[in-house]
């Protein structure tokens, strides 16, 4: 809606305006937007031309054939899309009976799909596959709390990947003091940062860091390096900011010259923090970014598709992508991953919250309008509301543990 005002405003003065849009993507209401915009734009001006567009060229006749009868239950003009790419595979509904049977199910699929890790993989072709690189495969999902499942079971088969989103990892107090530590060697007058640093890694008390706090702001007319060679004078007896200053002492020169996946690593030596869980995935996301500062910038300031976490701490090309399917709007693959299509999780529901059903259905559409070419539909027992949307004639439905078929055939025999 302040959009909304905004440009009305600007095109107040001039002689026309022109606005460009899906309403049936709009899946940020958390953050605001409103799918009615449209709507109140023809009604504050009735003069207004609406041109459709309707020539899809992304999607095939098959993945669009089960997306518009889904979101055309929501209410709307009729959806009308003309596919201009030639009709691929069918779209595959496919039955888990779990989280790990639907991890397997995809890790296996895609090992299959890119001609197969292994012999016995490569043999189990299906008629008319086309061969895919790791880099044309999308995994999406509705929460990032799925993702573990997945990352497993992709790990065990070998396959590179990069999982995009802000984690609940970086909440971590570990993760979190790291974060500062590096914010306040980046910009001195930081202090929020250096507070979090002294009460996250260095577990000072309350009233030590205000003290700190309070002697940096009064003496920061001087330069850093002078002031904090007199907080270090001052403090020398206090064993907590003492390891404090020597980790200035190590990280300050190192700043702009090493990496931030360097840095990181340096730092969980230097603080005895090789095994930590938390701060060795920040070390995977460091692995994107060439200078600390754009890391540090890219954590604080990055949207869901900005943030890249890696699967091992070198940076692969080619590699399947994991996200929410927030994270997947605006981007296409050749084939898409939907997991975890089941009652409860797609639409979303929540003992704080009720589900807005319209919104959920579109969050879903920019879902399956995400592939290209194939696109596989996964759901357990109770499936989600939304799939029966979906005609079951453009649907091919199959369970995950099918089994592969014996090969047929005689023993010769040498005799």
């Amino acid at each position: 809606p302040v959009q909304y005002q905004l440009v009305t405003q600007w095109s107040s003065g001039g002689s026309g305006l022109f606005v460009i849009g899906d309403p049936d993507q709009s899946i940020y209401g958390f953050r605001g937007s409103d799918a009615r915009c449209f709507e109140k734009l023809l009604e504050d001006f009735p003069q207004t031309e609406t041109v459709s567009l309707i020539q899809n060229y992304r999607s095939t006749s098959q993945i669009l054939s089960c997306a518009l009868p889904m979101i055309s239950k929501n209410p709307g003009p009729t959806r009308l899309l003309e596919p201009q790419r030639e009709d691929g595979m069918p779209v595959r509904a496919v039955t888990v009976s779990s989280a790990l049977e639907e991890g397997i199910y995809v890790a296996k699929t895609i090992n299959r799909m890119v001609g197969g890790l292994d012999m016995l993989d490569a043999q189990w072709m299906e008629g008319g596959e086309t061969p895919r690189s790791f880099s044309d495969i999308a995994v999406l999902y509705r929460t990032h709390r799925q993702a573990e499942m997945l990352e497993r079971c992709l790990k065990k088969e070998g396959i590179p990947y990069i999982l995009s989103g802000k984690e609940d990892v970086l909440s971590l107090p570990v993760v979190r003091g790291t974060i500062g530590f590096f914010r306040f060697l980046l910009n001195s007058l930081d202090l929020l940062a250096l507070q979090t640093a002294l009460e996250q890694v260095w577990h000072c008390p309350a009233d030590l860091i205000q003290a700190v706090c309070h002697k940096a702001m009064r003496n920061d007319s001087i330069n850093a390096e002078a002031q904090w060679k007199l907080l270090e004078e001052e403090y020398k007896q206090v064993a907590n900011l003492q390891s404090f200053f020597s980790s200035l002492h190590e990280f300050v020169p190192l700043l702009e010259k090493e990496s931030p996946l360097s840095l990181l690593n340096r730092w969980g030596v230097h603080m005895s923090l090789e095994q930590d869980p938390g701060l060795d995935r920040l070390t995977h996301m460091a692995v994107f970014h060439p200078t600390i500062r754009s890391f540090i910038d890219t954590l604080l300031l990055g949207q869901e598709k900005d943030i890249q976490r890696a699967g091992a701490k070198k940076y692969v090309s080619g590699a399947v992508s994991l996200m929410t399917f927030h994270g997947a709007k605006g981007l296409e693959f050749p084939v898409t991953f939907l997991c975890g299509l089941e009652k409860g999780n797609v639409p979303l529901e929540s003992a704080h919250y009720s589900a807005d059903l319209e919104e959920e259905r579109r969050l879903f559409y920019v879902g399956m309008t995400r592939a290209r070419e194939e696109l596989f539909l996964l759901c357990g027992t109770d499936p989600s509301p939304f799939l029966v949307d979906i005609p079951e004639e453009f649907l091919l439905v199959s369970k995950a543990n099918r089994t592969r078929q014996p090969l047929e055939g005689k023993q010769l025999s040498f005799f």
